[in-house]
């Protein structure tokens, strides 16, 4: 039997070192483009010791208007955005929350890509660079694709059993995200049991 690569062993580690310590964070926007579109709802759960311990959610008034696809998939409109707080009032916490632990998601840098645009437009100072890990990324690697055919979050909670099922809500995609993890980890402790 030959040895598994080292990319498997990697982010087998980093799976198990980010259950130990770290935020998964998920944001809903206008659209895809963080230079133009805007964050409407965002969640980030602080795990510790492979538990969630605390978690930040805001609704947010994006400032233009959300798109009817969007409204539809997400199931936020306009309506119900106008009396979220801006970005800019929700910022500092969010930062503060995000803290220096490693950020993981689901295509993890799209919601970085959103929350630094946020950043950066605000005039704050930059957040400090931290440790990432997508879990989308790492499922690639963990997970034959004949297994499970694609790796969305949804895809994945459904062929897996995970508890939690996202629906393009920031709250549930973060619970999602943290079942899939725990189901990485799992396979890796299986893994290194044979």
């Amino acid at each position: 039997m030959t040895p598994e690569p080292d990319v498997h062993t990697a982010v087998r580690r980093d799976v198990a070192r980010s259950l130990a310590s770290c935020v998964i964070v998920d944001c809903e926007t206008t659209g895809l483009d963080p230079d133009h579109d805007r964050i409407i709802d965002v969640a980030v759960l602080r795990v510790r010791r492979g538990r969630p311990v605390a978690l930040f959610h805001r609704r947010v008034r994006p400032g233009i208007p959300v798109p009817a696809p969007i409204a539809e998939m997400t199931g936020i409109t306009d309506a119900q955005a106008f009396g979220a707080p801006s970005v800019d009032e929700i910022l500092p916490d969010l930062v503060s929350f995000l803290g220096e632990d490693t950020l993981v998601g689901h295509n993890v840098a799209f919601d970085i890509a959103f929350i630094d645009a946020a950043v950066t437009a605000s005039g704050s100072l930059p957040r400090p660079p931290v440790a990432s890990l997508c879990t989308a990324e790492s499922a690639r690697a963990l997970i034959p694709r004949h297994k499970v055919g694609r790796y969305r979050l949804g895809t994945l909670a459904d062929v897996l059993g995970l508890e939690h099922r996202p629906r393009h809500r920031s709250v549930e995609d973060v619970f999602a995200t943290f079942d899939l993890l725990g189901y990485l980890d799992r396979v890796n402790s299986a893994r290194a049991g044979n």
